[in-house]
């Protein structure tokens, strides 16, 4: 390739599926927010973005159509802090236009960092979120952080960072594994109009939470795994139970396979549980997930399901067909894979801050677009925050599942989209 040619990268495999699958129902973005305890300087806040992008110049890009498969090019487009101006994970790739994949807006004492799902996964998005918090707050308290930003960042080049790390990690191992499928449960509540994110988010203890799981001798992870699917469950009728409730659980590849891209690479694995046929009782349905974890969260297991995925798409009958074929074939496929969850948990786990930041700081929280529900859940000192998006109209499933946790004697705090706070 000439210098005069901008460079360029295929999407890698979970992200070729985004293109196909955005719309109106799901837009594929997500967002990761950090709350600070003064209001947000606009200046300093671009100061910090620009040279944020210094750090992660390969988010400098806009999604193209090629022959066969979409992919990245750089762009000499650059993105402008500004005060937020529109609902939560709104549309950003627009087909046929050439814009920047994220964004970065604020609100009172919020920074807010939104982007297409194809540019990064929730690892990499966290990555960058770091060093902009970093950068902003050594620019609006420099006598007091004065430390440097590479305390918050990964320790790679820029190639090491813009891996294709599925790629890389390829092969032919677990083909014949057999991973568990199902025909799950959908929920069936009203919708919102015009396909309106419907969001729910509590904050709560982590020392409180960590207690409560410990008393059933389990994870955090798991613990609030068996309450989402018992919640899920307290609203189904005995003719629904027939069907099992199946969660959708994004696994971070990278505690897997050794990788510093801030890329997408993940996988997931699915649980399901049949509440027609097994205890109601959360203490076994918290049994029943600790075992399922430990079963399919295995460097074996997680291998056979990426290399299934990539499996299908190094298929050369698949590699010839133009794109247009293939992004029929892949929405045809998401319809058809709809049917086996009823509903996703995703958790990017504990965020660390320098010492020094943390007293300007006080938590962060994540949440995605979605055609059914969801939960994002991460946590910054001890705070937990547990954020439910959906496409429902109704709370019920959220009320079942806080109602749930407060039964413990843990406290939850309703956070509303501007900033008020109010008991659950």
């Amino acid at each position: 390739m000439s210098s005069g040619r901008k460079k360029w990268r295929l999407l890698e495999n979970t992200a070729k599926i985004f293109p196909a699958t955005s719309g109106k129902k799901d837009e594929r973005v997500f967002r990761i927010s950090c709350q600070l305890r003064e209001e947000v300087d606009p200046a300093k806040l671009q100061k910090a973005l620009d040279l944020c992008m210094e750090d992660y110049p390969m988010f400098l890009c806009v999604l193209r159509g090629g022959l066969f498969w979409n992919y990245l090019e750089e762009s000499h487009l650059r993105p402008a802090v500004r005060e937020e101006y529109r609902p939560p994970c709104s549309q950003i790739y627009v087909r046929d236009q050439k814009n920047l994949l994220f964004e970065v807006t604020y609100y009172k004492k919020r920074i807010n960092f939104e982007t297409y799902h194809a540019l990064t996964d929730g690892t990499g998005a966290m990555q960058f979120v770091k060093t902009l918090i970093f950068y902003y707050l050594k620019e609006r308290y420099p006598k007091w952080i004065t430390g440097s930003p590479r305390q918050v960042q990964i320790d790679a080049t820029e190639n090491e960072m813009s891996e294709d790390s599925f790629e890389k990690y390829y092969s032919d191992q677990g083909k014949g594994e057999n991973i568990p499928k199902y025909k799950a449960h959908q929920m069936k509540f009203r919708k919102t109009e015009y396909h309106q994110l419907h969001l729910t988010e509590g904050i709560l203890s982590v020392k409180e939470m960590l207690e409560t799981a410990r008393s059933y001798g389990t994870t955090l992870t798991v613990y609030l795994t068996a309450v989402y699917l018992c919640a899920i469950a307290e609203e189904m009728s005995e003719r629904q139970k027939k069907k099992p409730v199946a969660l959708m659980i994004p696994v971070n590849l990278r505690n897997y396979f050794p990788s510093d891209s801030v890329r997408n690479f993940f996988g997931w694995i699915d649980i399901g549980y049949d509440f027609s046929k097994q205890s109601k009782k959360l203490e076994d349905v918290i049994e029943f997930t600790s075992r399922f974890f430990k079963e399919e969260l295995t460097p074996r297991r997680i291998a056979a399901r990426m290399n299934g995925l990539i499996r299908l798409e190094k298929n050369p009958f698949m590699r010839i067909l133009p794109l247009p074929v293939k992004l029929w074939g892949m929405q045809a496929g998401a319809m058809f894979s709809s049917s086996s969850g009823t509903a996703v948990f995703s958790n990017i786990g504990k965020i660390e801050m320098p010492e020094e930041c943390k007293e300007y700081i006080d938590w962060f929280d994540f949440y995605t677009t979605t055609p059914k529900m969801e939960i994002c859940m991460c946590s910054y000192e001890d705070n937990l925050t547990i954020s439910f998006t959906s496409c429902f109209a109704e709370s019920v499933v959220e009320k079942n599942f806080f109602r749930m946790l407060t039964a413990t004697g843990a406290g939850v705090k309703i956070i509303s989209w501007n900033d008020e706070k109010g008991e659950l």
